[in-house]
């Protein structure tokens, strides 16, 4: 019986397997495909569109808008686009460039000196219009509390930007590098209402959607129609839960409602070279990267303005509350798709559409280079990331270490024993073994060693100090997470009668400590994967104060069990343990500085 089951099994994976490794050829099978996907991953609905330059090939829905009532996804259905409206920002400020309104190489402190930013190279390195669009400014994203809220209030374009001026302090140089920021599309927001004076959206409205045929689309913060917009899910194992549509706090960030008609509409304006609404130049600019260091030494592909490279093809993706949103397209293809979900992401659906429109595509021979090692020689070394999208983060991205390493005359990027090969494009370029465009660069930043790959701006560090460093960490998490079991034995020992109660606090003390810590990381942790509960983080919630408590208790109680225990060592009569429990305690403390100086320690969401 059990080997029949095995069998059983056995045949429906390699069934399973079969369906998946059969080319789809129609637009019906590839319909079929998504549905398939969609049923496995539970997304509720799906908006899809497919056309080419003349001619749609499938506009519409598959699944449901609203689950409970069964109101099914059709082509007029509304979905939250996210960070899309960036690319209708880009447009209208690419509209304003050709009207002689507005020039990309504007200082944005001459256009808008009422913009409460902070750049302390603003002298010789000024904030532009430019690294608004392309996110090169150097501001931190957004602060947890300035994402989402329940309120329903109307908020100016000018208020949504003054919100966000907490994000407005320059990390490094504008220019050197690229970290996405959507607080840059608040400023660019802005200054559109101030030059057209009228707000970011009734422009929107009425010089891009309109005269791009997108008639049924809006820009509202929060859900305004019911019978259209969908609802928004998440859940698994078969139980969908719906879910507050939140109001989104960055309106130019984020705020577009469409369907699949209009979307299909933006795809055909951008496959007939933004025709009716910029010119075939500014369109070119828009595709591409201008500004940052990785661009000027030859790295091209990357995020141009609200435009993001996905190799064939170019676009851009979007979250918003639960909805997950994709829209690619290619010029020299001549063919483009939308997709977008109300719950659980996209799954692979974006390279199941992208392989069936590829699928006759012959990728011809890229010139081969040999890798020069003498060029490359100064750049081996250890990495870490420099270019963090939110400062309260980058401790944590910093902690990884990627290897530069030649092994067998192959150049390798090593992250934690994982080693990919990748080939030389040109003298100090690469690109990932089998890909067919470069996505990584070498090049140096004044006296730095520096990385690019993918967008993420790495610097050289000193091998030694940077292991050490890791290690010390990773010991100090290790003794204080092994604290649970002078806890455990601590409490079986007292219900026994064993020790007294001096000891037992002894003994559970920094157990106490992390455990408060692992309370505070675990609400941290599920507000970040279900960003739509960040609005539970704007004021005083139950998750913001038990975030608050939990960091603070942890850093006093790390602080004070580093004077306590010295104090009671005599209550130990073997050295070992006494020793043992000293290595906890200052590991509590070496790990309570680091989140201290790094922000964690009394972590106020409410008040960033």
């Amino acid at each position: 019986m059990k080997k029949s089951i095995i069998f059983i099994l056995l045949l429906c994976q390699l069934d399973a397997f079969a369906q998946q490794s059969k080319k789809i050829s129609t637009i019906r099978e590839l319909v079929d495909s998504i549905a398939a996907v969609m049923k496995r991953k539970q997304i509720p609905g799906l908006m899809l569109g497919i056309t080419t330059r003349d001619s749609v090939l499938f506009s519409g829905g598959i699944g449901y808008a609203d689950v409970q009532n069964r109101r099914a996804v059709n082509n007029h259905t509304l979905f939250r686009m996210g960070s899309i409206t960036k690319s209708l920002v880009s447009l209208a400020m690419l509209k304003l460039v050709g009207e002689g309104k507005l020039d990309l190489n504007d200082e944005v402190r001459r256009i808008a000196p009422e913009v409460p930013f902070l750049n302390k190279w603003e002298n010789t390195n000024p904030v532009r219009i430019i690294n608004l669009l392309e996110h090169t400014t150097g501001f931190d994203d957004f602060k947890l509390n300035n994402m989402y809220s329940v309120s329903r209030a109307y908020v100016s374009t000018k208020e949504i930007m003054l919100r966000q001026k907490n994000s407005m302090i320059c990390r490094w140089k504008p220019s050197e590098r690229y970290s996405y920021c959507n607080v840059n599309y608040a400023i660019a927001g802005y200054i559109i209402s101030k030059i057209t004076g009228v707000e970011y959206d009734r422009y929107l409205t009425e010089q891009i959607l309109k005269p791009a045929g997108m008639v049924h689309s809006n820009f509202n913060l929060f859900s305004q129609y019911p019978e259209l917009d969908v609802r928004e899910y998440t859940g698994s194992n078969g139980n969908l839960v719906p879910v507050p549509s939140v109001s989104f706090l960055i309106g130019p960030a984020g705020s577009l409602w469409s369907d699949s008609e209009d979307m299909v509409s933006l795809l055909k304006l951008f496959l007939n070279n933004g025709k009716g609404v910029i010119s075939p130049e500014a369109m070119e600019q828009m595709e591409t990267s201008h500004s940052s260091l990785s661009v000027r030494a030859g790295l091209k592909n990357g995020y141009g303005l609200g435009n993001e490279f996905f190799g064939k093809f170019r676009g851009h993706g979007g979250l918003l509350g639960t909805c997950r949103s994709s829209y690619r397209y290619s010029r020299e293809l001549g063919v483009g798709f939308v997709v977008s979900s109300n719950g659980n992401g996209l799954a692979d659906i974006e390279d199941l559409i992208a392989a069936f429109l590829t699928r006759n595509i012959v990728v011809p021979q890229k010139e081969k280079f040999q890798l020069n090692k003498e060029a490359v020689a100064p750049y081996l070394g250890y990495y870490q990331v420099e270019n963090p999208r939110f400062d309260l983060l980058g401790f944590a991205e910093r902690l990884l270490l990627l290897k530069v390493e030649i092994i067998n005359d192959t150049l390798n990027l090593n992250l934690l024993g994982n080693k990919r090969k990748i080939v030389p494009t040109g003298t100090m370029m690469f690109a990932n073994k089998g890909a067919d465009y470069s996505n990584i660069v070498f090049l140096t930043n004044g006296a730095k060693k520096v990385l690019v790959f993918n967008d993420r701006y790495c610097e050289r560090v000193p091998a030694v100090w940077a292991i050490t460093r890791r290690l010390i960490l990773i010991l100090g998490v290790l003794f204080s997470v092994s604290s649970i079991f002078p806890f455990v034995i601590g409490c079986v020992s007292f219900s026994l009668k064993k020790i007294n109660v001096l000891k037992l606090i002894v003994l559970c003390l920094p157990f106490c400590a992390v455990l408060f810590l692992i309370v505070a990381l675990f609400n941290f942790q599920k507000v970040l994967s279900d960003s739509y509960l960040l609005y539970k983080l704007e004021n005083v919630t139950g998750i913001s104060l038990t975030i608050y408590c939990g960091t603070l208790l942890f850093g006093l109680l790390s602080f004070f069990n580093l004077f306590f225990l010295p104090k009671n060592l005599m209550l130990f009569e073997r050295k070992a343990v006494a020793g043992y429990m000293l290595f906890v305690v200052v590991s509590l403390f070496i790990v309570a500085v680091v989140l201290f100086l790094n922000g964690w320690i009394g972590l106020c969401t409410w008040d960033m």
